[in-house]
């Protein structure tokens, strides 16, 4: 994977934080069950992932009200139709 993929990638989920948070969370998404929103070419979930968000067909919505103290603070993937 090289380097200016990565680095847009990031620009586009708002830093490599969350970058790779989207990231993570989408793969526990599939591995629950989820279907993948694309064809993965290679058989490798990161590379389906970050072609998902290559494609703006995932992204991370920040949760509203901001949680309590101690909470996740994470965002929740929301998948464009």
């Amino acid at each position: 994977m090289d380097e200016s993929r990565v680095d847009r990638l990031a620009r586009k989920a708002g830093g490599r934080f969350k970058l790779a948070s989207l990231v993570m969370k989408r793969l526990v998404d599939i591995n629950r069950g989820s279907q993948p929103l694309v064809e993965g070419d290679t058989g490798n979930l990161l590379y389906t992932v970050l072609k998902e968000i290559e494609l703006d067909l995932v992204r991370l919505v920040p949760r509203l009200p901001a949680p309590a103290a101690g909470e996740d603070k994470g965002g929740d993937i929301v998948q464009d139709d």
